[in-house]
C-alpha cells in the first residue's frame, strides 16, 4: 500500500493541521492530565476502548472523544496499563530527573544512582514516594499511546500501585520490538510498524478505511494483552510488600540507597564534592593572582591542592570497597594510587580483562603522588624551613600550589580517572572526565 494514498475527504484547515504532532480531542484542543493517577487512567482507557478513538482526515489522523474518555476514566479503580511513563519511587522527581540528565552527559556531574536505590519499581511501589517519569509527552503521535505494549506494565489497585516486568526490548534489528514469555507481541508489532510506515510519517491524506480497520485489529490484541498482564499481576503480586517512607531531600553530591535490612540511607560522593571544590578554589586562585592579591592566591592554592588529593583518596577508597565489600581502614598503609591500581586490577580481572595500571614515570602518577606528599604536609603541618624558588622569588611551597601547578593537578587527576574507569565500562566515573562537558558554569576545568 502506498504511504500517502489520497482519498476524497477534504478539510478546510488541513494545511495548518499537517504540522500537528499530538493527538487532540475532536474539537482540536489538548487533553489535560491532572496527576500521575489521571495519566494512568487515561492511558488505560485509550488502550482498552476502541470507541474513544476517532479516525479523522488530517494528520495525525486520530482524535480522542474527550467526553467519553472522561466518563470512562471516572469509573476506574483497579486496572493494568502499559504506561508510556516509568513508575519510580524512593527519590524525589527532581532528583531523579537531575541524575538522568547527568547520565546523558556521561556521568560525574552528580552522585548518580546507587545500585541499591530501588528507584525503578519492581513489584509494589512505595506509597509515600512514587511517581511517573515520562521520557516523552504522552500525547505525542510518535508515542502510540493507544498500543498496549512495553517491557513493563503498571497496575493500580486503589491506593496500591505495582509495576512488573513483562518482557524485554530487542533493538538489534531495523526496528525495536518487545518479546515476552507472557504474551505474543508479534501481531501487535506488525500492526504498529504498518501504522508507522503508512500513516505516522505521512502529511498527506491516507487510506482512512484501512486505518480504522488497523485500529480494530490493534484493540483486539490490546484486549488480550491487558488480560495477560492482569493474570501475570495476580501471580507476581501475591504477598508483595513495600517499605513506605517519604523521599529524602538530596544534594547533587548524595545518592539514595538502603542497608541490608531495607532501611533507607544516603551515601555521599565525596569524590565529586572535593573535585568541584578544587575547581572553585582554582578559579579563586586565578582571580586573586590577577588582582595582585598573592596572599589570597596562596590561600586558595593550598586548598585546591588539598581538595584534589582528597578527591583521589575518595575514589581510591570507593574502588577498594567495590572490590572487597569493605572500606579500607587506618591500618591500610597503601597510598591512594596503590589502592586505585590494586582495586582496579582486581575488578578488571573479574570480567576477564587485563588492567593497565598507573605507573611511576607517567605524568598522571608522578604529579598525583607528589601532591599526596604535599597534601600530607599541609594537613599534618609543621612550620619547617623551605627553599626559595629563584625563578619566581617565592617560597617553594607557594610555587607548588601556584596557578600552573594547580592546573596540572586538576588535569592529571581528570586524565588518571579517565584512564582507570575507561577500563571498567560498567562503572560510571565519579567525576567528569570528558573535556567538552560544561557543568561548572564559566569556570575553567583543566
Amino acid at each position: 500500500m502506498a504511504c500517502c494514498r489520497r482519498n476524497n475527504i477534504t478539510n478546510p484547515a488541513r494545511t495548518a493541521l499537517l504540522k500537528m504532532t499530538n493527538y487532540l480531542a475532536l474539537d482540536g484542543t489538548e487533553i489535560d492530565i491532572q496527576s500521575d493517577l489521571d495519566q494512568l487512567k487515561i492511558e488505560h482507557v485509550l488502550q482498552r476502548d476502541r470507541d474513544v478513538w476517532h479516525v479523522v482526515p488530517h494528520n495525525p489522523f486520530l482524535a480522542i472523544d474527550r467526553e467519553l474518555l472522561k466518563e470512562r476514566v471516572s469509573l476506574l479503580a483497579t486496572f493494568p496499563v502499559f504506561s508510556k511513563g516509568v513508575l519510580m519511587q524512593n527519590m524525589r522527581r527532581e532528583d531523579v530527573a537531575q541524575r538522568y540528565v547527568g547520565m546523558l552527559i556521561g556521568g560525574g556531574t552528580d552522585a548518580g544512582f546507587h545500585e541499591n536505590s530501588r528507584t525503578l519499581v519492581e513489584g509494589k511501589a512505595n506509597a509515600k514516594a512514587r511517581f511517573l517519569f515520562n521520557w516523552n509527552p504522552l500525547f505525542h503521535a510518535g508515542c502510540l499511546v493507544w498500543i498496549a505494549q512495553w517491557t513493563h506494565f503498571i497496575v493500580v489497585n486503589g491506593a496500591d500501585w505495582y509495576q512488573h516486568r513483562f518482557g524485554e526490548l530487542d533493538a538489534s534489528g531495523s526496528y525495536s520490538f518487545v518479546s515476552s514469555p507472557h504474551f505474543d507481541f508479534g501481531p501487535q508489532t506488525a500492526l504498529r510498524q504498518e501504522f508507522v510506515t503508512s500513516f505516522l510519517s505521512c502529511s498527506e491524506s491516507v487510506d482512512l478505511e484501512r486505518l480504522s480497520n488497523l485500529l480494530d485489529e490493534v484493540f483486539a490484541q490490546n484486549s488480550q494483552c491487558l488480560a495477560a498482564a492482569e493474570a501475570h499481576h495476580l501471580q507476581a503480586a501475591a504477598g508483595a510488600t513495600s517499605i513506605d517512607y517519604e523521599a529524602p531531600r538530596l544534594t547533587k553530591y548524595e545518592r539514595h540507597t538502603h542497608d541490608a535490612n531495607g532501611v533507607p540511607k544516603v551515601e555521599v560522593s565525596f569524590a565529586l564534592l572535593h573535585y568541584e571544590k578544587a575547581i572553585v578554589e582554582f578559579d579563586s586562585l586565578k582571580k586573586s593572582h590577577s588582582e595582585g592579591r598573592f596572599d589570597r592566591a596562596f590561600f586558595h592554592g593550598v586548598y585546591c591542592g588539598i581538595a584534589v588529593a582528597a578527591c583521589l583518596e575518595a575514589i581510591a577508597n570507593k574502588l577498594v570497597f567495590r572490590q572487597t565489600g569493605a572500606h579500607p581502614g587506618r591500618r591500610d598503609g597503601r597510598t591512594p594510587l596503590e589502592k586505585v591500581n590494586d582495586a582496579a586490577s582486581a575488578l578488571v580481572a573479574q570480567s576477564g580483562g587485563l588492567h593497565m595500571p598507573l605507573l611511576s614515570g607517567q605524568p598522571m602518577f608522578d604529579s598525583l603522588d607528589a601532591l599526596r606528599e604535599l597534601r600530607n604536609s599541609f594537613i599534618h603541618a609543621k612550620e619547617l624551613q623551605t627553599d626559595i624558588d629563584q625563578a619566581s622569588l617565592t617560597s617553594a611551597v607557594l610555587k607548588s600550589v601556584d596557578e600552573t601547578a594547580c592546573r596540572n593537578y586538576l588535569l592529571q587527576l581528570r586524565l588518571a580517572v579517565e584512564h582507570v574507569f575507561s577500563q571498567m565500562p560498567t562503572l560510571t566515573p565519579p567525576i567528569v572526565t570528558k573535556s567538552n562537558v560544561t557543568w561548572m558554569g564559566d569556570l575553567e576545568v583543566p
